[in-house]
């Protein structure tokens, strides 16, 4: 009777101490990608060696920006998006972790300080989106990135001529 007390006992305190590290690391990652966020805000991108793979991969890289992969060209397109856009603000809407991988509601607005995709400078930019990040050795090794088509199509009025047709959208 006391030995199967025990084994209970035993096999209780080990799924407790599993779920608390589980715990934890999801912990980790949600800090992480708050401070992948502010780093993108801040222009800080020194600071992602702390957040992100040397070898990361960003399935949502824009070739157009740089040719660099991995953490350096993640870099190099923070701070272009910190150089059209200075003073961007990201507000994390929610987040979710199963296992290694981070779901993060994102919506990021903006002034544009020079041109950008055809709009003019001093064009107010909000974009909401949706971050799904694989985690490895406690770095985001994997991203992907995907923004709400009504902001895209939103965007896109704001480059066009002034049309009756585009205004009803």
């Amino acid at each position: 009777m006391y030995k199967k007390l025990l084994a209970l006992l035993l096999i209780t305190a080990v799924v407790v101490l599993i779920s608390c590290q589980s715990s934890q690391q999801d912990e980790k990652r949600k800090a992480a990608y708050i401070a992948i966020n502010k780093i993108l805000d801040s222009g800080n991108v020194d600071e992602l060696d702390a957040y992100v793979a040397e070898d990361a991969v960003d399935h949502q890289m824009d070739p157009s920006i740089t040719d660099k992969t991995g953490l350096a060209g993640i870099k190099e397109v923070f701070k272009y998006y910190h150089r059209i856009f200075p003073d961007m603000k990201t507000t994390i809407y929610s987040m979710a972790v199963s296992g290694d991988t981070l779901f993060g509601y994102v919506s990021s607005t903006g002034t544009s300080a020079e041109p950008y995709m055809g709009m003019p400078a001093g064009q107010q930019q909000t974009m909401n989106a949706v971050d799904v990040l694989v985690f490895e050795d406690g770095k985001m090794k994997e991203h992907w990135g995907f923004m709400d088509m009504t902001d895209v199509m939103k965007m896109m009025q704001s480059m066009m001529p002034d049309t009756t047709m585009m205004k009803e959208m």
